[in-house]
């Protein structure tokens, strides 16, 4: 029997939407719960598509709705700061003292950044100059949103999934943290592993890989079927997604003439078999803060082609630079499509040890003290 003593983790986030953090949240609750401890998960909006063990409490915030009107809307902020603190109170009640608690995305970051408590860690799942637009737009905006990042962020406990999203953070949203921690991303490699055999038969074989909501500002889609059409390759390329840049999509694959070897099979809610099946995956991305699929598909054993975005991409795969490419470079990306299809590269396993669940979950078990 275990001599640590049992500690109670609540996991703060928008909400369990079926996207890559909240599935993150969902991962590391399992791992926190596999390993003995309480977890509780408090959701800002009403909103659960995951399936979370019956073990881990999920409570909603039922938060007041924000005012369009800036000052009303910070007197908002704090009524759902205390309605936070009332759950809170109500969650240690029956479930005992709280001794870490992780907050991520940026609705409950807004409320728990205003409370002072040497528990609140915030989890940052993407390089926030990226997706925000700080880097590429107007000074005003940029000035308007850096400033709203650092009302939250300077002086607060900041986690990266990445070194990349820490560093970005610092370098071009100028948060001055108090602390800042790289804790990589939790897998389930067993969960990935059994879920991977499950019965299916591919469409197509020997065929490229893509997983990715189609927005093409983030994704890079246009990136993707614009390296395939030079790659010369005549496998099928597999788009598994869905988003509001689906038709511009398919629009691309007709002017780069492959529209007839690109296959829209939609969103999948297991996605492991497809990436098992193929011979490559291949990401476009502009930025990530993470990149989970790279992780799930080496995994598979299924070597990646991926775009050295900010952040995670070249920290996941800096022992197998062979799978990158420069980002935003198409050419160079059809290049190494066509070199990995003919020649799949060798996968680096023991790199992948340090995203095992229960690694990455003893990383935050560290945080208290």
């Amino acid at each position: 029997m275990s001599s640590h003593p049992v500690r109670h983790i609540l996991l703060a986030i928008d909400s369990l939407i079926g996207r890559g953090a909240e599935k993150v949240v969902v991962n590391l609750g399992e791992a926190l719960i596999a390993l003995g401890h309480r977890v509780s998960i408090v959701i800002y909006e009403d909103i659960v598509e995951f399936a979370v063990d019956p073990r881990i409490t999920v409570h909603r915030l039922h938060p007041a709705e924000r005012h369009r009107i800036r000052l009303l809307s910070r007197l908002t902020d704090n009524d759902n700061v205390r309605r936070f603190r009332a759950l809170l109170s109500r969650i240690e009640a029956d479930k005992g003292h709280v001794d870490l608690i992780l907050s991520a995305l940026p609705r409950i970051d807004r409320i728990l950044s205003r409370i002072r408590d040497p528990r609140i860690h915030h989890v940052i799942h993407n390089a926030l100059s990226m997706q925000n637009g700080i880097r590429n737009n107007s000074w005003r905006k940029k000035l308007a949103r850096i400033w709203h990042a650092k009302r939250m962020y300077d002086g607060r406990q900041v986690i990266g999934v990445s070194a990349g999203v820490g560093q970005d953070l610092v370098d071009f949203v100028k948060v001055r943290p108090a602390a800042l921690r790289t804790i990589y991303n939790p897998f389930d490699f067993e969960v990935v592993r059994v879920r991977a055999v499950e019965p299916f038969t591919p469409p197509v074989q020997d065929y490229i890989l893509h997983i990715g909501a189609f927005t093409l500002k983030q994704k890079r889609q246009d990136l993707l079927i614009e390296a395939y059409a030079a790659s010369g390759l005549t496998c099928p390329l597999v788009l598994l997604g869905k988003g509001r840049d689906e038709a511009r999509i398919r629009q691309l694959a007709q002017q780069h003439g492959v529209a007839e070897r690109v296959i829209f099979a939609g969103f999948q809610a297991n996605p492991y078999p497809w990436i098992r099946h193929a011979r490559l995956l291949a990401l476009s991305s502009a930025y990530e803060g993470f990149g989970n699929v790279l992780v799930e598909a080496l995994v598979l054993g299924t070597p990646v082609v991926a775009t050295d975005c900010p952040a995670g991409p070249g920290e996941i795969l800096a022992s197998m630079p062979q799978m990158l490419v420069p980002s935003g470079d198409a050419t160079a990306f059809a290049a190494r499509l066509a070199a990995c299809y003919a020649t799949p590269p060798v996968i680096d396993v023991a790199s992948l040890a340090r995203f095992e669940a229960p690694v990455v979950a003893n990383e935050y078990l560290k945080l208290i003290p």
